[in-house]
Order: C-alpha cells, then sequence, then structure tokens
C-alpha cells in the first residue's frame, strides 16, 4: 500500500523517465536521502519498482508485445549503438543466427555484404540480407503478422538441424533474477533452441527491458557467452555476473542523463 503522496509522486516520476536516482528524489522533494531510501524500499515492497545502486527503476509485468513498429521507434538512438559495438565480433565465413525483433534488423543493416552464412526466423531481416551476397537461410512456418517472424513447430525443427558459431539474441524483458523472459512459449523455445545450437550466444537488449517481466523463462543472463546493453552493470545490484562478458556501451541517453 502507498503510504503518502510523494511515494505516488515518485512512481509517477518512475512512470515518466523509467529510472529516478535518490540524489534527484531528495532535492526534488526537499527531503533527505535517508527518507526518500525509505520510501524507495516501501514502494519495492509492494513490488511497484526495484532498486537499483542509488535510485530505481520501474518494474513493469509485460503480458504482450507491442507493435512492431512502436518497437522499433522505441530507443532507436540505443539499438543502433548497440547494434555497432555487436558488429565487431562478427568475422568471415561465420554461420550466423539473427533472432526476430527490431534490434537484429538493426544489426542486419550493419553487416558485411558478403562472407557471411545467415540464420533468421525475421521476415524483415531476410529480406533485408536478401539484397545483399550473404547466404540468407529463412526458416518455414507460419509468419506472425504482428511480429513478421515464425516460432512454429516447422521452424523449430528446421532450426535444430543447423551448426551455428554465433547467435544474436533479443529479449521481451529481464526479471528481477536476471532472467530473459518473452509472453510467448514459441518464442521461448526458437529462442533456446538458437543458443543450444550455437557456439557463442549474445545478447542485444535495451536498458528498458531490464526489471520487467513475462511470462517464461528463456535463460539466465549467466547462460550467455556475451550480453551488450546500455544498461549499467552496477545496478544489477546484488546479482552474481559469473564468466558473463557484460558490455555496457555509452550511448547519447547515457550521456543526457
Amino acid at each position: 500500500m502507498i503510504s503518502n503522496n510523494r511515494q505516488l509522486e515518485i512512481l509517477e516520476l518512475l512512470s515518466q523517465k523509467g529510472n529516478v536516482s535518490v540524489e534527484e528524489l531528495a532535492e526534488k522533494f526537499k527531503v533527505s536521502k535517508m527518507t526518500i531510501r525509505r520510501d524507495l524500499e516501501k514502494l519495492q515492497e509492494n513490488n511497484l519498482l526495484q532498486r537499483t545502486h542509488g535510485g530505481a527503476l520501474m518494474n513493469r509485468v509485460l503480458l504482450q508485445e507491442m507493435a512492431y513498429n512502436e518497437k522499433r521507434e522505441e530507443h532507436s538512438e540505443i539499438k543502433q549503438c548497440i547494434t555497432r559495438k555487436a558488429v565487431s565480433f562478427i568475422e568471415n565465413n561465420k554461420i550466423l543466427y539473427l533472432d526476430a525483433g527490431t534490434t537484429t534488423f538493426e544489426l542486419a543493416q550493419k553487416l558485411p555484404n558478403q562472407g557471411l552464412t545467415v540464420i533468421t526466423n525475421d521476415i524483415r531481416v531476410a529480406a533485408h540480407l536478401m539484397l545483399t551476397n550473404n547466404v540468407v537461410i529463412f526458416l518455414g512456418g507460419m509468419i506472425g503478422k504482428e511480429t513478421g517472424s515464425v516460432t512454429d513447430v516447422y521452424a523449430q525443427e528446421m532450426l535444430e538441424s543447423f551448426n551455428i558459431d554465433l547467435a544474436f539474441l533479443g529479449t521481451s524483458s529481464v526479471d528481477n533474477e536476471m532472467n530473459l523472459c518473452t509472453p510467448d512459449i514459441n518464442r521461448m523455445k526458437m529462442k533456446k533452441i538458437a543458443f543450444e545450437r550455437a557456439t557463442k550466444s549474445i545478447l542485444l537488449v535495451d536498458s528498458s527491458k531490464f526489471y520487467s517481466k513475462s511470462l517464461y523463462k528463456i535463460l539466465n543472463i549467466n547462460d550467455l557467452d556475451v550480453v551488450i546493453t546500455d544498461f549499467e552493470q552496477k545496478d544489477l545490484g546484488d546479482f552474481d555476473l559469473k564468466s558473463t562478458e557484460f558490455i555496457t556501451v555509452r550511448c547519447k541517453r547515457n550521456e543526457d542523463e
């Protein structure tokens, strides 16, 4: 239960910005940092936000995906920054898997014109790469009209037959325990298969996806080889990051805050 108007205003500010710091809240409300910390602890107890080092993030439950065009526009500068870093992991003559999603589509636009074999379940990624000199394999099955991707049993069986050098994965959300999540069971299965078939797996995820939850758990961040994000590692809190390489890229939004 929210106990005062200040806590309501904190939640309203979080809904607008996505994250807040103890320092800015103390200054805004003209109270001590200890008072703000108590407010944030109370709100976290009610599962209304997620505490971070020095502040808090909105804790959202993701039940369904945004429309594709909305997702592509959202955080577009950050996705550009993340995919510029992702390209540095790609070597000539490798077999890549590009997961369905707007961030992987941005990565597809940055790939070399030749020398790669690219497997994908995203029709937009396949259509773009079809115009290059790379080998493109589009997984078969029913195309989802909202997402432009295939995830059914036919696509899953086809994906299981490939050896993949490098899988670039996306996710709908990352929960409080750093599990990748998705609201759809077939998408969960596709991502798991790609991870299992790949020699190396790289997650491309912007900071808005962290501390959100959706129905199906895919993998834990510690299962992956690399994470490329604009999220700060210090905001993982007490989570024990093991052998995963966690790369925080500096994007325009980070510089503006």
